[in-house]
């Protein structure tokens, strides 16, 4: 006697999620592009917005049927409720990666015992390449040249005072201020010719040049005048660049004084403060150098790698004590060591990221004199990057018809 089988069981195909089989009554695909429908007002017509391809969906009616219906079943649920995306081996696309877009729908009942309908939607599964994870190198740089402005302060209020001093002591050091404030404001007219679009700014300035006499014997308070006065100056620019610009003007700045001879207490007190009143200039310009520096657009790979080094060089020399241009070297504390280091170490990580992808400065070489349009189309494929050309090359180029063969131009490389 033959065993009736219903005509819907032999329609049945294999599938399976995660090796897990189960038979397939019926599938849909869904396939196509992400659309974003613009829809305006007083427009009969809407503009459709290509966002590009739309991850393919599947829609996948499953059964598992037999006598031992519940132990396959359960392997399915089990299989369903793992993380992450799994391999699904469809009967008519073949085996993709996918993820269970929505729970799934299970239906069983008395009148069709020994079996289970599971309603499945997944949704193809890719690498999460966007939005990718990266470091704020910037912000780190902000953070640690925030510490480092701390810790040149406190250190400048250990190192100067004026207490007990004689008075050829406090004169050199009034003298000493009255010098920082002229290399200031030196600084801030590399910035702004116009003075009198800084009404703030000079009234601040003003302020503190009226105090002096007072300010030289309050180490916290002219410490935090003149971080304030040099952190204003990048306020002023009109670019980072042009802030980074005015602050290398400062980045010497005491390797004029002259040196001290430590012969009594009261000279290696003036030498002392000498010292303190130079570095504090000094470090801050350098700390706000390396802050402008991780804002500054660098039009090439070498411009960014040659600011990196230089920097880091002067902070390493600053965090050692060694002071090239100085005559009467600064001790160094650990903690404004361990400061300069780490703004040191946040700037290299900052400038060496955002190099990578600026252009590089190459040379490229042309086989006969020809127009600079044609010239640029020739290097570069883009004759909208002649005028790039000709002012990269302005020695050479002397009119934009003659681009001269046989020469090394200076081209940027993407």
């Amino acid at each position: 006697m033959s065993t009736y089988i219903a005509p819907w069981r032999k329609q049945l195909i294999k599938g399976s999620f995660r090796n897990v089989p189960f038979f397939v009554k019926s599938a849909q695909t869904q396939v196509g592009r992400r659309v974003a429908i613009h829809e305006y007002p007083q427009r009969d017509t809407a503009y459709p917005e290509d966002l590009g391809l739309k991850a393919d969906a599947f829609t996948v009616e499953a059964i598992i049927i037999g006598p031992d219906y519940i132990t396959a079943r359960d392997k399915l649920i089990a299989a369903l409720k793992e993380r992450g995306p799994g391999q699904l081996k469809h009967p008519y696309y073949g085996e993709r990666t996918v993820t269970l877009s929505s729970p799934a729908r299970i239906s069983e009942s008395p009148e069709e015992g020994g079996l289970a309908r599971f309603s499945l939607d997944f949704v193809e599964a890719g690498e999460n390449a966007e939005p990718s994870q990266r470091e704020d190198t910037q912000d780190a740089v902000e953070k640690s040249a925030d510490a480092a402005n701390t810790a040149i302060a406190e250190d400048f209020t250990t190192d100067y005072t004026l207490e007990d001093a004689p008075e050829f002591v406090e004169a050199s050091a009034l003298e000493l201020v009255r010098d920082a404030m002229k290399k200031l404001e030196a600084a801030r007219r590399n910035i702004v010719p116009d003075i009198s679009i800084l009404a703030d700014y000079t009234a601040t300035v003003s302020g503190v040049v009226g105090s002096l006499n007072s300010l030289i014997r309050a180490p916290a308070a002219y410490a935090q005048s003149v971080l304030g006065m040099i952190g204003t100056l990048k306020a002023l620019a009109q670019s980072p660049a042009t802030a980074l610009l005015s602050y290398r003007g400062l980045f010497s700045y005491g390797g004029e004084y002259p040196s001290i001879g430590r012969t009594t207490p009261s000279r290696r007190r003036q030498a002392t403060n000498q010292a303190a009143l130079a570095g504090l200039t000094r470090r801050a310009a350098l700390i706000e150098g390396a802050r402008v520096a991780s804002r500054v657009e660098f039009a090439t790979y070498d411009q960014a790698v040659a600011a990196r080094d230089d920097l880091a060089s002067r902070l390493d020399d600053e965090a050692a004590g060694v002071v090239p241009t100085a005559t009467e070297p600064q001790a160094v504390s650990e903690e404004v060591y361990q400061a300069l280091t780490a703004l040191r170490v946040a700037l290299v990580r900052d400038l060496t990221a955002r190099a990578i992808n600026a252009p590089r400065v190459a040379r490229a070489t042309l086989p006969a004199t020809v127009p600079a349009l044609v010239a640029a189309y020739a290097i570069h494929g883009d004759a909208t990057r002649a005028d790039e050309l000709i002012s990269r090359n302005g020695r050479l180029i002397r009119h934009p018809g003659f681009v001269p063969g046989g020469a090394a131009l200076e081209i940027l490389t993407e």
